[in-house]
């Protein structure tokens, strides 16, 4: 009897175990596909506006637009079949290229 009863309790947790597993999503705590590139977006377009950028901020801000547009190109290599996104990704290389030019013309 003793037995039987652990051999329940035993196949109780198994059952339970398995139907207890989580789902896999595709959320990331930083949020959607689409959330990041809207928000890497974003950013890039606060660079591109910015007024106040010296000769000398240039390279720096090269540095965070280069690296905002590899995080946006990550992203749209996921997801080939989005022409929004691989539009977001050409952009974003446009800015980091010409804050390139910017921070190489600038005296060092």
């Amino acid at each position: 009897m003793n037995r039987l009863v652990l051999l329940a309790c035993a196949l109780l947790l198994s059952i339970a175990g398995l139907t207890g597993c989580p789902k896999p999503t595709t959320t990331t705590v930083a949020g959607t596909d689409d959330e990041m590139i809207d928000q890497l977006s974003a950013q890039l377009e606060e660079l591109r506006t910015r007024s106040d950028i010296t000769c000398k901020d240039f390279c720096q801000v090269k540095d965070k637009a280069c690296g905002l547009s590899k995080q946006t190109c990550d992203i749209a290599g996921k997801a080939p079949d989005r022409a929004d996104f691989q539009k977001k990704c050409v952009t974003s290389q446009e800015d980091c290229a010409k804050f390139g030019e910017s921070c190489s013309s600038c005296p060092k």
